[in-house]
């Protein structure tokens, strides 16, 4: 009969208390999204009680008068011309309840992780409503690469047809640029002449590449202000899907909060928090008489974004496919 000196392990099956399991108070990290399009919006705000419908104009421009005037006549007026564009403000909202047997018990602060759920969400459907309506005229703005891949022409090709147009530049000298990382690879493996590597030898590489100043910055190509985001419009099916890149210039959209009640701006949700209303209720009220549910987290906002010039589009999307996937 062999020896066995541990007469008792953790495998001792008549050991029935024995804990198993320590479980973690703290949630993993998720792979949570940054949100940069209002970047891409000219932000706006409707007052209160003044109906929930924006309306912004803008003059029709004369051309040049090639014709002399005739001595001793007085001519005849111009007439001015305008154009409006309106939206309507529409709100959205979320809530989770928790009951009052799941808040006590719980091992974590399950209100506030909730609310940190709840709030990304939120986060996420603002860039996504914002994204959308930009991708809504892409058969009115698209350009296909000129090469087999996204590089630095493709911008220089954006950037010119806006300035044809045009169209100034978002803010300051630069365009804002948003570009998904798998584009934004074929980007920056452009060697080719006047490509990405080659203009990196002869300029300030802090002005090109990994310089950061906000969340989700990607540097400078062709005066765009390159920003990732994995929220980007798509089109086709794997493995032949085209990647939107967008290049926005001054008043491409606009985005309209309700005054004081618009959504949080937020762009890194690791680091920001959306503005998430915590109710307790544990009491009771009358639509929760016994108290049964002790919490809910909510959030709603009012807003709206369109395009503000659906005549000259002010921004451009290039449709890339990746080398890598």
């Amino acid at each position: 009969m062999a020896y066995n000196p541990a007469g008792n392990t953790t495998l001792t099956s008549s050991l029935a208390h024995l804990a198993t399991v320590h479980y973690k108070t703290r949630a993993l990290d998720q792979t949570k999204q940054v949100f940069v399009f209002n970047e891409g919006t000219e932000p706006d705000e409707l007052p209160l009680r003044q109906g929930k419908t924006v309306q912004w104009y803008r003059y029709l421009l004369f051309g040049a008068n090639t014709s002399p005037s005739t001595e001793g006549t007085v001519g005849t007026s111009l007439t001015l011309t305008s154009a409006t564009i309106s939206a309507t403000v529409s709100e959205y909202s979320d809530f989770i309840s928790l009951s009052k047997l799941l808040v006590a018990t719980a091992i974590d602060n399950i209100k506030a992780n909730a609310a940190e759920q709840l709030g990304y969400r939120a986060g996420l459907t603002v860039d996504t409503i914002t994204r959308t309506e930009f991708d809504s005229a892409v058969a009115s703005v698209q350009f296909a690469t000129l090469g087999a891949a996204l590089g630095s022409v493709d911008f220089r090709r954006a950037v010119t047809a806006l300035q044809a147009n045009n169209v100034r530049p978002k803010s300051g000298t630069d365009y804002i640029g948003i570009v998904h990382p798998y584009a934004l690879f074929d980007l920056r493996s452009d060697n080719s002449g006047g490509g990405f590597i080659d203009v990196m030898k002869y300029a300030n590489p802090q002005s090109l590449a990994n310089y950061p100043t906000k969340p989700g910055e990607a540097g400078m190509v062709e005066s765009c202000r390159l920003l990732k985001s994995t929220n980007v419009g798509t089109t086709g099916t794997a493995p032949q899907v085209q990647y939107y890149t967008y290049v926005i210039g001054k008043g491409a959209a606009g985005s309209v909060d309700l005054s004081g009640m618009g959504p949080t701006q937020v762009m890194d949700p690791d680091k920001q928090m959306f503005n998430i209303m915590v109710h307790d209720d544990s009491g009771g009220s009358i639509s929760n008489p016994t108290g049964t549910i002790a919490a809910a987290v909510a959030y709603w906002f009012a807003f709206v974004v369109r395009l503000l010039d659906t005549t000259t589009y002010r921004y451009r999307i290039i449709l890339a496919d990746s080398s890598i996937i």
